[in-house]
């Protein structure tokens, strides 16, 4: 369930990687820091204009588009998803885990090239001692400071108090949308739209309160991911021209589509934010499409039960008819 890369300039990788499944059944800052110097160092210690975020929290502001409901009065446009596509669930790897800075952590210094609109740099924050990049190719990394959340890609522990990743951005959680930015280029996170990895990821201690209340993330089977992005996508990385979506699209299951029945409590509100919020497509996966949970969260037998689910689920989403933007 590996992704594709996008150019080296973003991801800071010379060309992109497939990874093979990871398992039989597919289980798949501030928004702007200032211009630095290729020497910059950052300061993320004690980062915190809006007080300590709360993870369980719904993330970004509340006129995101991740949290803003499906309109009414919205259209939709039937996916012809083939009969062999296969639908699942990314969560020991190809997700990332996501981790809470503490006073009691070391302070860590990641080491960075220029990415996302971002000088290289070394940003020093704190990180549990046991954190490091989730497995797989991409070896992500989620660490909530304060009102920020930081997103690696390709993430490697060297040491207590040292690291490096081949990606970096971060943006903040409350007043942030969890978008990137156009102009100034400036990407929110490290999948390939440049928005955060946070928005959309099934988080345990969300779903555990109740019913999910902002829109999920997609990472759709590269084959069907044509060239591209729209919407508030900054970046694509599809490559199909015969492919069925673009990355930044939204998709959503109409209202009047009837509950499959026997769903696990946590598949239920996956169909019922894909109805109320619906999904962005954020990024591109190798040979099925996946939603993506906290790797750090959850228990096997939930995700399991999700991944059956999804295969009766996924299969509904239609995308929401719109007005096509962005690079063709």
């Amino acid at each position: 369930m590996g992704s594709y890369r996008i150019s080296q300039s973003l991801r800071a990788l010379p060309f992109p990687v497939l990874a093979l499944l990871a398992c039989p059944f597919a289980i798949a800052v501030a928004a702007c820091w200032s211009s630095a110097s290729a020497d910059d160092t950052r300061i993320a210690l004690g980062d915190r204009p809006g007080g300590q975020f709360t993870l369980g929290q719904r993330p970004f502001a509340a006129s995101s588009s991740w949290n803003t409901p499906i309109a009414p009065n919205a259209t939709f446009e039937a996916i012809d998803w083939p009969m062999g596509a296969r639908f699942g669930v990314a969560w020991s790897s190809y997700s990332p885990a996501i981790h809470v800075s503490s006073a009691s952590d070391p302070v860590v210094s990641v080491e960075h090239p220029a990415s996302w609109g971002l000088p290289a740099g070394t940003l020093k924050i704190r990180i549990p001692a046991y954190a490091d990049g989730a497995p797989g190719t991409d070896g992500e990394l989620l660490v909530i400071d304060g009102d920020t959340v930081h997103n690696f890609w390709q993430f490697k522990r060297s040491g207590p108090e040292t690291a490096a990743a081949q990606s970096y951005a971060a943006t903040n959680l409350v007043t942030g949308d969890g978008w990137g930015r156009r102009s100034p280029f400036l990407g929110a996170g490290i999948v390939a739209t440049g928005s955060s990895q946070l928005a959309g990821l099934l988080v345990e201690a969300e779903t555990d309160r109740g019913d999910i209340q902002h829109a999920l993330q997609i990472a759709i089977d590269a084959t069907y991911a044509r060239p591209g992005s729209v919407g508030e996508a900054i970046n694509g990385d599809g490559r199909n021209p015969d492919g069925l979506v673009q990355e930044g699209e939204r998709l959503g299951i109409p209202t009047g589509v009837a509950m499959p029945r026997g769903l696990s409590p946590l598949g239920q509100k996956v169909f019922r934010a894909y109805q109320v919020y619906g999904a962005f497509v954020i990024d591109v996966a190798g040979g099925v499409t996946n939603l993506r949970a906290q790797a750090n969260g959850y228990d096997r037998m939930t995700i399991v039960a999700l991944q059956q689910d999804l295969a009766r689920i996924s299969p509904l989403l239609q995308r929401l008819g719109q007005r096509r933007q962005g690079n063709p």
